[in-house]
């Protein structure tokens, strides 16, 4: 699978301390990451240090669709079993993706919640 041309990294479990299973497949277009543990300052301030590029937009997209062998695998659930799947895309002053990350998280552990006001 490639985003926006690109290969990713890889599909591993996510770390969090909260022990929720989720994957993420994490790419950077220009600066390699440093092997495959996980970034403690976070993905966008690691490649804003590296390259000096600052983000300025950031886009979300999220959808829902069936894991695939490998994910359920990941996710410890059982197929057919619905995911969402949730698109980081974060973008420097040219407009240039400067980070993308794919979250991709078992439906009965995933929650959104929006806040915004009603006038």
């Amino acid at each position: 699978m490639r985003l926006h041309g690109v290969e990713p990294l890889g599909l591993e479990r996510s770390p969090h301390s909260d022990a929720r299973p989720n994957t993420r497949i994490r790419w950077e277009p220009v600066h390699h990451f440093p092997g495959r543990n996980p970034i403690a300052e976070g993905t966008t301030h690691y490649v804003c240090r590296e390259t000096g590029r600052i983000p300025v937009e950031g886009t979300d997209t999220t959808t829902v669709r069936l894991a695939d062998s490998d994910e359920a695998q990941l996710l410890k659930v059982e197929q057919p079993a619905a995911v969402a799947v949730v698109l980081h895309v974060a973008f420097d002053q040219d407009h240039r993706p400067l980070v993308c990350e794919e979250g991709v998280t078992a439906s009965h552990v995933f929650k959104q919640v929006d806040n915004y006001p009603m006038r």
